[in-house]
């Protein structure tokens, strides 16, 4: 009959037991591949609406829109005239901001209107370039 607690057993059961921790350890250490969790909106949006037709940007920070006119929409206050650009961080959703940008695509070649949901009093945008003086970040978009 054999035995089954041996010391070359033992040895070979507690190197694996301490390879088994290590791995778990690294592994609960090594966060940096998920994802930043997404900011939250703010409370006061509103909806305005914009023809997109002479100037879409797409730059490493940020995407962003020129809007000659924006029209408030159901009750909305009535933007500064001197804010003519909306725009949208790249990060830390790349995909959200790819989303933008076809949806920003296909109101421009097929010259619809969008609606932009903003909230006025928001200079958030200044951390990814957009001016407080002649710009706000938006955070939904609808093409109609």
């Amino acid at each position: 009959m054999k035995r089954l607690f041996t010391l070359s057993n033992l040895r070979l059961a507690a190197e694996v037991l301490v390879i088994v921790v290590l791995l778990m350890f690294a592994f609960s250490r090594n966060r940096s591949t998920q994802a930043a969790p997404l900011e939250e909106a703010p409370t006061a949006l509103y909806w305005y609406q914009c023809n997109p037709t002479n100037h879409i940007g797409l730059f490493t920070n940020r995407i962003h829109i020129f809007c000659q006119t924006t029209t408030p929409i159901s009750g909305a206050p009535v933007l500064s005239a001197s804010i003519v650009w909306f725009a949208v961080p790249t990060a830390p959703d790349s995909a959200q901001a790819s989303r933008y940008m076809s949806l920003l695509q296909t109101a421009f070649i097929t010259a619809k209107p969008i609606w932009l949901q903003v909230d006025p009093a928001d200079t958030s945008g200044t951390s990814f370039g957009c001016a407080s003086t002649d710009c706000r970040r938006f955070y939904g978009m609808e093409m109609r």
